[in-house]
């Protein structure tokens, strides 16, 4: 598999994701995704081109706890929605991936700005994964400066351009690019993947679902 190539060639396949970092359903859809594509005989022919799509820009800057942030959002008890993360940290332990119900949130717009910037290096599907699991398995840092330099630099990210980007709004206008074309292609929230710029994923399907539409739309882009 590669991830954010040069422009694709009339051989390959172009995968097209949407994504926020705090999104649980990406967390577990990128994943699923990532397996499909792995497993596809077309591997080495697929691109997967990343995009941001912030779920709430007018989130507060500051670290809350998740359950607060949810029992806030939705109305509901702070048992509810325990309950609510609970469920979804059992689906993911299946499918083999950590999940924290006690785990940080806030407004996810830098680590956005920051996928952008790792895209520009070659490395935004890696850079939104390694941040994903850094909220993902309850690093109440994850949103620090220490913690993103740290991640750029394992990725070959420069640290000044990771602060750089952290104190500026550098990307912004991107962010905000990215989620008006995904409403303009349909998207009412992510994950949103598009495959060969023709068949349309709204949600996370499973590892099944995928490998069945890489299929189909390798079939419609090499017909």
């Amino acid at each position: 598999m590669t991830l954010q190539t040069a422009p694709e060639a009339a051989t390959r396949l172009t995968i097209d994701v949407w994504a926020d970092v705090l999104c649980p359903w990406c967390y577990l859809g990128e994943h699923r995704l990532q397996a499909a594509v792995a497993a596809s005989p077309h591997a080495a022919a697929i691109d997967v081109r990343v995009h941001t799509f912030e779920l709430a820009p007018d989130a507060a800057a500051e670290v809350v706890p998740t359950l607060d942030y949810l029992a806030a959002k939705y109305g509901v008890s702070a048992a509810q929605a325990r309950a609510m993360e609970q469920r979804m940290a059992d689906q993911a332990a299946s499918e083999g991936l950590p999940y924290e119900v006690d785990r940080p949130a806030r407004n996810s717009g830098d680590l956005l700005r920051l996928v952008h910037l790792a895209a520009e290096h070659g490395r935004a599907w890696e850079f939104l994964r390694a941040a994903q699991t850094e909220v993902f398995t309850g690093n109440f840092a994850a949103f620090e400066t220490a913690t993103l330099v740290g991640i750029g630099g394992r990725l070959g990210i420069p640290e000044a351009e990771v602060r750089d980007v952290l104190d500026s709004d550098r990307y912004a206008d991107t962010v905000r690019a990215d989620h008006a074309e995904a409403v303009r292609l349909g998207a009412r929230g992510v994950p949103f993947t598009v495959l060969g710029q023709r068949l349309g994923i709204p949600g996370a399907v499973s590892v099944e679902e995928y490998t069945a539409a890489i299929a189909q739309a390798w079939d419609q882009t090499h017909g």
